[in-house]
Order: C-alpha cells, then sequence, then structure tokens
C-alpha cells in the first residue's frame, strides 16, 4: 500500500456493485491500486454472494477472500454455527468456491480451532465498543440541542478511560446529524441521518433484541461496527495484508455513511487513527467532529491492571446515560462476563 499526504477521494476507493454490497478501500490517504486485494467480508457478504459475479474482472482475478470478520461475528452471536462451526463453514464458503475463489481443504476445521480457542478475547475485543453503542443511542434519545449533547460527550472524553477516537467522532457526528436529519450527502438519495438513526433504532427481531438495550443489543451493533475498525486495529497489531485491504459489505450505514465519513488513515507508525473526509462534509461540521476528539492522545499501550479500573469505569459511565433499570444491568453484565474476564489475553494462534 502506498501512503499519500492527501486525501483520496471516497468515489476514488468506493465500488457499488449491482446488487447493492460495496467493495471500499477503507484508508483515507490510500488510492486504490492494481492488486492484489484482500476482501474482507462481512456476514451479509459472506451469506449473499452474487456481487461476485458482479466484479471487473481485473479486480475478480486479483482477489484473495478473507471472511473472518463474518466468522467471528456468527461464532459470538449464533449458538447454532458454535455447535457445528466446522461444517457450518464449508456451507458458507461454497458458494464462493463455486465462483472460483480458493479455499485450502484444512480452512474450515483451522478456523474452527482459532475461534474456540479464543472466544474470551473475541468476546472481550467486541465488548469494547459496547459502552460507546449506548451512550450513542442515548444521546440520539435525548431531547437536548447538539451543544449541550457535545458538552456531555466531552465529559466522557476527558474521565479516566480508554478512549476510541473513531467512535468519538461516530458519536459526534450522530449528535449534529440528529440536529441536520434532511440533510444528504453529495450524490446520495437520503439523508445521512437516516441510516444512523437506522443502524441506532431497537429491532426485536433480529437475534434476541428487545425494545431497550440489552446483550444481543450491543453485541450485534458492535459486529457491525467491527468491519470499521477491523483493517486498521490488524494494521495495528502487525498482520501483514495480501496486497490492499477491501472492505466487503452491504450494511447501508457502513459504506454510505460511516466508512465515507470517517475513515481510518494509514500512517508511518502503524497506530490506528482516523480523520473525518474534508470534502463530505460542510467545514463547519467537520470541525465540530474533529474538536470532539481532539484532546485524544495516544497513550502507551498499558498493562492489565491499568486497563481494568478504566475499562470498568467506562461501563459505569455509559450506565449512568441510561435511563431503564434493564439498560444498566445488561451493561454490567457485559462488563462482568463479556469484558473483564478477557482483560489480558493474548491470541492462540495454532
Amino acid at each position: 500500500m502506498e501512503q499519500h499526504d492527501w486525501e483520496v477521494r471516497y468515489q476514488d476507493r468506493y465500488l457499488l456493485t449491482d446488487s447493492g454490497t460495496a467493495l471500499v478501500w477503507p484508508f483515507l490517504n490510500v488510492a486504490k491500486g492494481d492488486g492484489p486485494y484482500e476482501l474482507f467480508l462481512d456476514t451479509n457478504a459472506l451469506s449473499k454472494t452474487q456481487w461476485v459475479d458482479q466484479l471487473p474482472t481485473e479486480i475478480l482475478r486479483r482477489v484473495v477472500v478473507n471472511p473472518w470478520p463474518a466468522l467471528m461475528e456468527q461464532w459470538l452471536s449464533n449458538p447454532e454455527f458454535r455447535n457445528d462451526s466446522t461444517q457450518r463453514i464449508k456451507d458458507m464458503v461454497a458458494p464462493l468456491a463455486d465462483r472460483g475463489v480458493h479455499f485450502r481443504p484444512s480452512y474450515a476445521r483451522e478456523q474452527t480451532t482459532l475461534l474456540s480457542k479464543n472466544e474470551t478475547l473475541w468476546r472481550y475485543q467486541c465488548s469494547l465498543l459496547f459502552p460507546y453503542i449506548a451512550i450513542m443511542r442515548s444521546l440520539m434519545r435525548e431531547k437536548v440541542s447538539p451543544e449541550e449533547a457535545l458538552a456531555r460527550l466531552d465529559t466522557f472524553v476527558h474521565a479516566d478511560v480508554p478512549r476510541f477516537a473513531g467512535s468519538v467522532m461516530l458519536m459526534a457526528l450522530a449528535v449534529l446529524l440528529k440536529s441536520k436529519q434532511s440533510m444528504k450527502l453529495p450524490g446520495a438519495s437520503k439523508p445521512a441521518y437516516s441510516y444512523l438513526d437506522s443502524f441506532l433504532a431497537f429491532q426485536p427481531a433480529k437475534k434476541g433484541e428487545k425494545d431497550h438495550i440489552n446483550i444481543p443489543y450491543l453485541r450485534n451493533r458492535s459486529g457491525d461496527l467491527s468491519l470499521w475498525y477491523a483493517v486498521p486495529t490488524l494494521r495495528q497489531q502487525g498482520y501483514d495484508f495480501i496486497g490492499e485491504p477491501v472492505l466487503v459489505t452491504a450494511d447501508n450505514v457502513l459504506h454510505r455513511v460511516i466508512l465515507r465519513l470517517i475513515p481510518p488513515v494509514l500512517s508511518e507508525t502503524g497506530m490506528a487513527g482516523f480523520y473525518v473526509a474534508s470534502d463530505e462534509l460542510h467545514r463547519e461540521l467537520q470541525a465540530r467532529i474533529l474538536k470532539a476528539a481532539r484532546d485524544i492522545q495516544v497513550r502507551r499501550s498499558p498493562g492489565p491492571e491499568e486497563i481494568a479500573p478504566r475499562l470498568e469505569t467506562q461501563f459505569r459511565l455509559a450506565q449512568e446515560w441510561c435511563e431503564r433499570p434493564e439498560e444498566k444491568k445488561a451493561l454490567e453484565e457485559a462488563w462482568l462476563e463479556w469484558c473483564k474476564p478477557g482483560i489480558g489475553v493474548k491470541p492462540i494462534l495454532a
């Protein structure tokens, strides 16, 4: 990947197939190149594979498919998948194999081993976004001005908690779009706010969700956002991409709003970073979003004894934003059963 010191326009990093699945070259300062391309798939892209047939030949012949984000989401949310994961993985990748995508014979068994051995770590990583999701949902529910909402958000940013700049920017974006609900991005057919509103809405028919924040709601929304974080996180952890990383998703809030407005930035240090695309939003909105995250400083990676109390504080603060007792209880359960057991756990790769 060639890193630039300028922004690459989203339309030059974006390909929408006829079936509605999008391919996104995620880094703001990295242009689409000649490949090869490592495609990271979410669950929708893995379950509905007609998009493969719609790829330009020059891309199709140079792709390597990596469905890991989808497999991890299934492991965390689907008991039937966990009970028979090797066969399920074989069945899930079969349509891709039929279209010429190569998977080694032992692929399904190897992925099952990785998933099962690292479940505590996957639950921990998934839970890191839970407080942000709960707070963002509360910010969208409250009938306050953007100034009041951003002031409340500022108190959270300045607390002694782990702070993810991308998530803080996303919360600020949600607050500001709430006050501009009719605003459309250039070339868009629907207002940007409508996608975020739909994303944060409760969906009782979806994998155990109810009409309030609960563990399935937090898990599902974190799973949706995980593709946004996947590539910069892997880069920070030293992952060696097979050519150019490309995200594949049919999730509208991701490819029409979040990846477009708050993309990751490739840095020489490899640290995960995010920025607000300057040619997509009015300069005033961009400045207000960046201001929300301006005081976040990169700190050295803390040990388990330091990170544990900070994470506990973060979950406690998120509880304070919730109105209903069952929502507070869900966050307490998430801290005790999802986050706390995984602090300090290292990945098992074999």
